[in-house]
């Protein structure tokens, strides 16, 4: 095959699998991208064939210089040298909505009614299974792959250990897990111990009392708690002095909650009293997207950015800044 236009069609769509809890897509942004399968297939073995051949089917059709129409008018589309050999190298897992936090803010709560619970609920046992038949068709890559892990919480997912088990025997070395924190997951600390992946959680808060406004659990202290854990768990890991790093507690600007420099300041004086090394910064864009499209990006934003950024070189961390918020506020509106 000829290599295609990499100006014209990003590494999302061919390179990418994104499962989501109704269907299986090229990726997972806030369009979605073209839709492969939904999940009426009786066996893993027919999903994962319909998946090859659908994926097959686009490749051929780029070379005619035709793209999915899923993915014309995508806001997010990036150019990046596509791989040539057209293998998965990214795989999304954001199928389930179950979480144990209720966070006013997901992008979720239409489809959860807002409820959420600790009890552990499975999700999907046909991806587990699905995922081993691509292994098992070679549509994998086995050098670089990444994993992301969202939608729900993780650490309710019944067969999450089982999915992290399957990544790992197979050599994967960038896992990445969003997570509430409130239950501590002993296959996160795997992952960390091992060198393997990073978590992000998302505090948005330095008080206990601003967490509960925002997540309606009084768990911050435990949260907290936890992060501290994933910390110490990450620095065992010999080979990478820097692996701590791969912890991250995040804050989501939420206007009226926690847009104010002095919330802000004392999440990040926390986050280092807690041992963390590094912490991301991102605006509230999925419901904004959502509700705000075409409208002008607040100027809190931008302040706040600018003011973490300041103040993270004081107090000697790490800042990420979101690259989607970043995306937004460079083009200036929703």
């Amino acid at each position: 095959m000829q290599i295609i236009n990499a100006n014209k069609y990003c590494k999302f769509i061919t390179n990418r699998l994104s499962f989501h809890q109704h269907n299986v897509r090229l990726c997972t942004t806030l369009q979605l991208g073209e839709l492969l399968s939904e999940y009426n297939e009786n066996t893993a073995k027919e999903l994962a064939n319909k998946i090859i051949q659908k994926r097959q089917a686009i490749i051929q059709n780029l070379n005619r210089d035709i793209i999915p129409e899923g993915c014309k008018n995508c806001i997010y589309r990036i150019n990046e040298n596509t791989s040539t050999n057209y293998l998965i190298e990214e795989i999304d897992l954001y199928y389930w909505y179950h979480c144990n936090c209720g966070c006013f803010y997901c992008s979720y709560r239409d489809e959860t009614k807002g409820e959420f619970s600790d009890r552990q609920k499975e999700g999907n046992p046909l991806i587990y299974k699905t995922i081993k038949e691509l292994y098992h068709h070679n549509q994998i890559s086995k050098n670089n792959l990444y994993i992301n892990f969202g939608g729900g919480e993780l650490g309710v997912l019944k067969e999450f250990p089982k999915l992290i088990n399957l990544f790992l025997r197979n050599n994967v070395n960038n896992i990445w897990c969003e997570s509430s924190g409130i239950k501590y997951s002993k296959a996160v600390e795997n992952v960390l111990k091992r060198g393997k992946g990073y978590i992000t959680i998302a505090v948005c808060a330095g008080t206990r009392e601003t967490y509960k406004k925002i997540k309606q659990r009084d768990k911050y202290n435990q949260v907290m708690k936890n992060l501290s854990k994933y910390v110490k768990a990450a620095k065992k890991y010999k080979n990478n002095p820097d692996n701590s790093k791969n912890v991250l507690s995040k804050y989501i600007i939420l206007k009226g909650f926690n847009d104010t420099k002095e919330e802000l300041d004392k999440w990040l004086t926390e986050s280092k009293q807690y041992g963390l090394e590094q912490v991301e910064i991102s605006m509230e864009f999925c419901w904004g997207i959502q509700n705000k499209t075409g409208q002008k990006v607040e100027d809190y934003n931008y302040e706040l950015f600018e003011y973490a950024e300041n103040r993270c070189k004081e107090i000697g961390l790490v800042l990420r800044k979101n690259p989607t918020s970043l995306a937004i506020m460079k083009k200036g509106i929703y």
